[in-house]
């Protein structure tokens, strides 16, 4: 047993004979300034047969009860401790009455043994109450422990998903400009090089600032446009009243690579994307919208695996503290995110 165990059982021990006397004080019509040394006193000579008894109670026969085969055992052991408390209890108030107030005292009558049981009783429900809410207590942390791993077991899940999801697309678009035999190639691959560096490195942690958040994007943004030359439009605007607030990572990104593959890469005339990112007073507001085919179905604009594993991620890492719309007008695709970044 630790030592501030200890420290607790002496204490509520310590607490339990106060408690007593001073109801022995109230009960008996005394003095409380001058009878409870007294009243104390002579509570404690009871005491150790109310410790064996309890600590046989929490240590052998409670566990007993997590056994449905042996709850008959347990109810015999339970009245047999009882039994055997009650008779050393009597045995020894006996003896303090007889050899240290010298007073007579019968040992073995009703009234007494029936004190001597409720006696009992009281100090096992005060000590067993107290055990159970010390139990709940521990039980319920170690149920908050096993949702916080299993919770942050699907984090990981989720974002060891996001990583191969985005090189997958990425490549893809190095693949077009090496069969176009590009020049742009080489420094797409340095570009690639670079964000992916980000991604596998910096964004182990489970926070980044906002602005490094921003910057992958930007660099997202630059190694697209290698890609579709002057056909594509892109405006990029930020924000940020503290660039170094904290946010999870990579959650911005795969609504920037949604716009490119729904919008640019699904289009052959002319595609804009328009992408603001705001951040005021721990306030997070990511709008981005893009030209959309006309007659696409919504599911195709914002559907895949990037933007639902995101949506998971917002659950678990916002509850409560993020807004998702989309929709699908004119045209045009448009998503808004809101994040309440305050400090956690």
């Amino acid at each position: 047993m630790k030592p501030i165990r200890i420290g607790y059982h002496i204490l509520f021990w310590s607490v339990y004979l106060v408690l007593n006397g001073l109801i022995a004080c109230v009960l008996s019509g005394w003095s409380l300034t001058e009878y409870l040394p007294y009243a104390m006193y002579r509570e404690a000579y009871s005491l150790p047969v109310k410790l064996a008894l309890t600590y046989f109670i929490f240590y052998y026969v409670i566990p007993l009860y997590l056994e449905r085969s042996k709850l008959r055992k347990l109810m015999l052991l339970t009245l047999l401790s009882f039994a055997i408390a009650t008779f050393f209890y009597r045995i020894i108030i006996n003896l303090y009455f007889e050899y240290i107030e010298e007073k007579t005292f019968t040992t073995f009558s009703l009234r007494g043994i029936v004190f001597t049981v409720f006696d009992l009783y009281i100090t096992i429900t005060s000590a067993t109450i107290i055990k159970m809410i010390k139990l709940r207590y521990k039980s319920q942390e170690v149920e908050e422990q096993l949702i916080r791993e299993k919770l942050q077991s699907e984090l990981s899940f989720l974002r060891a998903q996001t990583n191969p999801h985005f090189l997958f697309n990425t490549l893809n678009n190095l693949y077009v400009l090496a069969r176009k035999k590009s020049d742009k190639t080489a420094d797409a691959i340095m570009m690639l090089s670079k964000i992916m560096r980000f991604v596998l490195y910096d964004c182990r942690a489970p926070r980044i600032s906002v602005a490094d958040e921003a910057r992958v994007i930007q660099d997202y943004i630059e190694l697209e446009k290698l890609r579709y030359n002057d056909r594509l439009t892109v405006l990029y605007t930020e924000s940020l009243e503290d660039p170094h607030t904290a946010i999870a990572p990579l959650l911005l990104l795969p609504f920037v690579e949604n716009s490119f593959k729904h919008g640019a890469n699904s289009t052959t005339g002319e595609a804009e994307i328009h992408i603001d990112l705001n951040l005021q007073r721990n306030v997070l507001i990511f709008k981005i919208e893009n030209t959309a085919e006309t007659g696409a179905e919504p599911s195709t604009l914002n559907g895949g695996i990037g933007l639902k594993n995101v949506q998971r991620q917002l659950d678990l890492l916002y509850p409560g503290r993020h807004e998702l719309t989309t929709k699908r007008e004119d045209g045009w695709f448009r998503a808004e995110l809101k994040i309440e970044l305050w400090e956690e």
